[in-house]
């Protein structure tokens, strides 16, 4: 089946095609029927879709992540397209290329890690240095790393995106670190980087889409990151017990609130700014890649996104973008 692309999509186009199911939500009309909202995306945008008809077998028979073969018909509805869709089966295709529905780093991840390992020269504690430069140069850590996804279907959702997302916070710590001269530079490097390395092991590409591993779901990825301090420090001759407390510490808190699944909130200075930066960068990402991708909205202003619960303008946003 030839792919459709959400930039070619037109109204009343009946529509038989593959797509990336993201920001799946189950709501309730003003009658008190059910139904879903979602958004269907592929490497050139995203559409907003929805679901009137067998509610509840269609919401137990995919999540949000997985690629869906979707049939259906686009409809301009308040002047934005969106797919009413009849009927939806998750792909399972050994041959699904993923860079269709996902897209890959602007960078090439292995140019991203060169970069990040010429930061991680400048940490001035030899031992927090070889842990960090030990766990980059690992091959099995390494060749998972230049592939995996940040998030499921949230933020930097493309082949690489975990690298450059940890990029992106290191680079800002440096400019923090120049801010703020009481903060620890070499604690905030270690965070950016080891924050989020259970990914490799949390997630995985399948034929399906992005799934969690049943590592990933019975374990986690914070735990699996502070298992990998502990591995990693035991490794290297007289290194700091007290050391490690505080590293096992700022990857346990690093989501910063009891609510948001942190078995720890930050009690370190350091630890605060690694989940308050974070936090920023996967908002700036998440934002960014919908407003590209959005193709439903009207006029200046983007469709309505769940998540975040509001429309955002995007006047400014296209000016910065296309100068």
């Amino acid at each position: 089946m030839e792919k459709l692309f959400v930039s070619n999509l037109a109204d009343k186009q009946v529509v038989q095609t593959t797509f990336l199911a993201k920001n799946k939500v189950l709501l309730t009309d003003k009658k008190g029927n059910q139904y879903i909202t979602l958004d269907l995306s592929d490497k050139t945008g995203s559409i907003d879709a929805k679901i009137w008809d067998n509610v509840e077998r269609m919401n137990n028979s995919f999540e949000s992540g997985d690629i869906v073969q979707v049939k259906g018909q686009v409809q301009v509805y308040q002047n934005k397209k969106q797919i009413i869709i009849h009927k939806l089966d998750v792909v399972h295709d050994e041959n699904i290329e993923f860079e269709n529905y996902v897209g890959r780093t602007e960078t090439d991840p292995e140019d991203v890690l060169q970069e990040l390992l010429q930061i991680v020269k400048n940490i001035e504690s030899e031992h927090i240095r070889q842990l960090v430069q030990n766990t980059l140069n690992d091959p099995q850590i390494k060749d998972k790393l230049l592939k995996s996804p940040a998030a499921k279907s949230i933020h930097h959702v493309k082949v690489g995106g975990l690298i450059e997302h940890i990029l992106s916070i290191s680079r800002l710590m440096g400019h923090i670190a120049g801010q703020y001269p009481q903060l620890n530079l070499d604690l905030l490097i270690f965070g950016a980087i080891f924050h989020d390395l259970g990914k490799i092991w949390e997630l995985e590409w399948t034929p399906k889409g992005i799934r969690y591993t049943d590592k990933g779901r019975l374990i986690g990825h914070l735990v699996m990151s502070t298992e990998l301090v502990e591995k990693k420090a035991s490794q290297i001759l007289g290194f700091p017990e007290d050391l490690i407390d505080i590293l096992k510490h700022i990857v346990l808190s690093h989501h910063g609130r009891l609510e948001f699944g942190s078995p720890k909130v930050p009690m370190l200075l350091e630890a605060y700014v690694v989940w308050m930066v974070d936090d920023l960068d996967s908002r700036v990402d998440s934002i960014t890649q919908f407003l590209n991708q959005d193709t439903s909205g009207e006029g200046e202003w983007s469709s309505y996104h769940q998540m975040y619960a509001r429309h955002f303008f995007k006047n400014n946003f296209k000016k910065k973008t296309n100068d």
